[in-house]
C-alpha cells in the first residue's frame, strides 16, 4: 500500500466500526483472523467487505478495464467525450468502412478525373483550384472575379458538365 489509510471500517455486530489505521494494525497482530479478512480501498480508507463483495468489486474493475481497452482499440467514442462546440454530426455518422466496390469505383473516377483536368484551359483549372483546393466560397470567388455569386455558380455548373462529358460519365 502506497499510503496508510486515514480510517479503517471493520464489520462488528452487523454494522461498521471505525478505527484508525494504527488501531487496525494492532488488532491484526492480536487477532490473526483479521489477516484473512477482505478490505476495499475507498477514498483513502479501507472498508471490510465479504468475500463475495470483494470478488465482485475486482471482477467489475477487470471488466471495466477490458471494456476501456477494447473501446480504445476499436476507436469507439462516447457522445459525452465529444466537445459540443467542435462536434458535427457527420464526424460521428461517417462510416469509414466503405465496401470494396465503392472504393474501386471511386478510384476509377479519380483516375479519369486526373486525365481530364490537364485538358482544361488554365482559367478553368484556376477556378476549380480556388473553389475546391482553397475551399473558397462562390461569394468570395465572385469578389475575386468581379462578378456575382450567381455568375460563379453558373460558370462552375457549366464547368462540371464539361468535365462530365470529357470523362464520358
Amino acid at each position: 500500500m502506497k499510503y496508510a489509510p486515514k480510517k479503517v471500517f471493520i464489520i462488528k455486530a452487523g454494522g461498521y466500526q471505525e478505527l484508525t489505521y494504527e488501531a487496525y494494525c494492532a488488532l491484526c497482530e492480536s487477532d490473526s483472523s483479521y489477516k484473512d479478512k477482505r478490505f476495499l480501498p475507498l477514498h483513502g480508507m479501507l472498508m471490510e467487505v465479504t468475500e463475495d463483495d470483494f470478488k465482485e468489486f475486482y471482477r467489475n474493475q477487470r471488466r471495466q478495464k477490458y471494456l476501456e481497452e477494447r473501446s480504445i482499440n476499436n476507436q469507439d467514442i462516447s457522445i459525452d467525450m465529444l466537445p459540443t462546440q467542435e462536434f458535427r454530426d457527420r464526424d460521428v455518422l461517417f462510416d469509414s468502412d466503405q465496401d470494396v466496390a465503392e472504393k474501386v469505383l471511386n478510384n476509377i473516377f479519380l483516375d479519369k478525373l486526373r486525365e481530364v483536368l490537364p485538358l482544361l484551359d488554365a482559367e478553368d483549372q484556376k477556378l476549380l483550384w480556388l473553389r475546391h483546393g482553397q475551399e473558397l466560397s462562390e461569394q468570395k470567388l465572385g469578389e475575386i472575379y468581379g462578378v456575382s455569386q450567381q455568375a460563379i455558380s453558373k460558370r462552375l455548373r457549366k464547368l462540371y458538365d464539361k468535365i462530365k462529358k470529357m470523362m464520358e460519365i
